[in-house]
């Protein structure tokens, strides 16, 4: 019997994967920006974004008291003109929600690699927050 079902799960498994790998993926496009919003980006080093233990919290009010949301993504959606309450940045996490973060947790966004770079928080084309990296041509 355990034969039987291991071998009809692995033929079920098979068949999900040649699924999956028959249905190309349609590449994320952006398909607007996000009116009231900029990036901004975490305060910490490759090192510390590369451990989720430092990632910090995404609140549902000001306060440190407040619901955890979640976790901070490396490049945040925060309101602009900034809007600051008792040391925490009003943003949207990256589910939609309106949320909070501490505001010595991020910095202003920037690409060290490409001073000239801009990111623009964006819809993309899956319905879902992301950001446009716009970078200057030639």
């Amino acid at each position: 019997m355990k034969t039987t079902i291991g071998a009809m799960t692995a033929i079920f498994l098979g068949a999900m994967s040649a699924v999956a790998v028959a249905q190309p993926r349609q590449p994320l496009t952006v398909t607007g920006h996000v009116q009231g919003y900029s990036c901004m980006m975490l305060n910490l080093t490759n090192e510390q974004l590369a451990d989720w233990e430092n990632a910090p919290a995404v609140l549902a009010e000001p306060s440190p008291n407040a619901a955890k949301l979640g976790v901070a993504t490396a490049n945040v959606i925060v309101a602009s003109p900034r809007h600051e309450v008792n040391g925490y940045l009003q943003m949207l996490h990256m589910d939609g929600r309106p949320g909070w973060i501490a505001a010595n947790k991020v910095v202003p966004w920037r690409n060290v690699s490409n001073p000239q770079t801009r990111c623009i928080p964006a819809m993309m084309s899956n319905n879902r927050l992301g950001f446009d990296y716009i970078r200057p041509r030639g």
